[in-house]
């Protein structure tokens, strides 16, 4: 199981996930998307959190998409949360390239 990670330890991550925050003991990302890339992306998402065995909170806003990555049994952010944020960013990524 993953240990809950230092403010330090996050904070160095984030470096690298440029287009995520930490919201409280989570990471956040939100990103516009139009109606019917919302069911895509988010399918598309969940694929690669099932592979990992780790599962974002995922929410439909007015004009996107938000993410929030929390390890709920260990009550803040763990290295499976960095890693799912990473494949997430991916996803995002190979989305912009096929549909660009």
């Amino acid at each position: 199981m993953a240990e809950r990670l230092t403010d330090d330890e996050i904070d160095t991550a984030l470096a690298g996930l440029e287009n995520w925050r930490r919201e409280g003991n989570a990471l956040v990302r939100e990103i516009p998307v139009a109606d019917d890339t919302y069911a895509w992306l988010s399918e598309a998402v969940m694929n690669e959190a099932n592979m990992l065995d780790h599962h974002p909170d995922i929410e439909k806003t007015g004009d996107g998409i938000r993410f929030r990555l929390q390890t709920h049994s260990e009550g803040g952010v763990t290295s499976k949360d960095i890693e799912l944020a990473a494949h997430i960013d991916q996803v995002i990524d190979g989305a912009a390239r096929d549909r660009g």
